[in-house]
């Protein structure tokens, strides 16, 4: 039996006296050859880097601590601000309780930030950057020394728990749009909701990662302006070697508003956000050694197919277009009793 497999074979090859070298065919087994070393060293590359997979699934999480991280600071005294949560079921509170309000000496805009600007560049960071960068946080619960309400400029920070519905956030100023319990009117003239964002992000506050209204503003003169963001929010998770990182992408859009006594509105921020029904999931794969071998005999076997035709295209077109002349040139000849030239295929 050990003799038969030995002698066994299923491509049956050309005895080594009966095969004829020629120029062209060298050239076309180094190409061949070339080919065959560049796809393996790509499918390595392949292997042991793996590859990004994107799969969008429908959004089957009930999570009802989903928060609201926010970091801004607005040109107006802390004690004219107003912020009001209210969502798709009818539920609302002030979020004046769980958010921290810090009096700045002056509004200033660090360098860098884009102000007045559209937002319609929404980053989108890779698995590698989000897994380098993905690193949890909580905001700071100290604020500085400087705390008087009386501060030309707010810095207004904290989380927000909010019921993952469709819902929106509102700073406004007292007495404008939503009843106060201290009953206290803001003069018009001192009304400004020019503004920066330091961080708006939902879910786990990853400080790192790059969000759409990250480190930008907007700007008025206009006391009664109004900016409203509408935001669609997609949950992401991230994947790659047993780590993973759950947290929300977003989308943003803004609409400005300038009112007047004769065109009444509420002026203020405004962040209308929606929860899309669908969740992305980002993971890196990578393939089983097994497969890694399959798909390395796949492309050898593909290569010498198509090597062998295209070199056999090859000689047929120069034969019919060149004549046999040129054809043969280049072959080996063969001494012998009919001293012919014979091409090797």
């Amino acid at each position: 039996m050990s003799s038969r497999l030995k002698s066994f074979d299923a491509f049956p090859k050309i005895d080594s006296q009966h095969q004829v070298h020629s120029q062209r065919g060298g050239y076309s087994s180094l190409l061949t050859y070339f080919c065959i070393l560049l796809l393996t060293w790509m499918e390595l590359g392949h292997y042991f880097g793996g590859m990004v997979d994107h799969q969008f699934h429908v959004d089957e999480k009930v999570n009802s601590n989903l928060v609201i991280n926010l970091d801004l600071l607005i040109n107006m005294p802390c004690r004219y601000i107003h912020t009001n949560v209210r969502d798709f079921t009818d539920d609302r509170f002030l979020a004046n309780e769980l958010l921290k309000f810090e009096g700045f000496p002056e509004f200033y805009v660090p360098n860098g930030y884009k102000m007045n600007q559209d937002t319609n560049h929404v980053p989108t960071p890779e698995l590698d950057e989000i897994m380098g960068e993905g690193i949890s946080a909580k905001f700071r619960d100290q604020i500085n020394q400087f705390n008087s309400e009386n501060a030309p400029a707010c810095h207004v920070y904290g989380s927000i728990p909010v019921n993952k519905v469709n819902g929106d956030f509102h700073i406004t100023a007292k007495g404008y749009g939503y009843s106060d319990f201290t009953r206290q009117s803001i003069p018009m003239g001192d009304l400004n909701f020019t503004h920066v964002i330091n961080e708006l992000s939902f879910g786990t506050f990853y400080p790192y990662i790059d969000n759409p209204l990250d480190a930008t503003g907007q700007s008025t003169e206009n006391n009664l302006q109004a900016y409203q963001y509408y935001i669609n929010v997609v949950p992401t998770v991230y994947k790659k070697l047993g780590v993973e990182i759950d947290t929300n992408q977003f989308a943003v859009s803004l609409q400005r508003k300038q009112y007047s006594w004769e065109n009444k509105g509420v002026p203020g921020i405004f962040f209308k956000y929606e929860f899309d029904p669908i969740s992305l999931v980002v993971e890196d794969k990578r393939l089983t050694f097994v497969q890694f071998l399959i798909r390395l005999a796949t492309i050898y076997g593909g290569i010498i197919i198509l090597g062998k035709s295209v070199y056999k295209l090859t000689e047929q077109f120069i034969l019919r277009v060149y004549g046999k002349k040129a054809a043969m040139k280049g072959v080996e000849k063969k001494g012998g009793i009919l001293d012919k030239e014979v091409e090797k295929e």
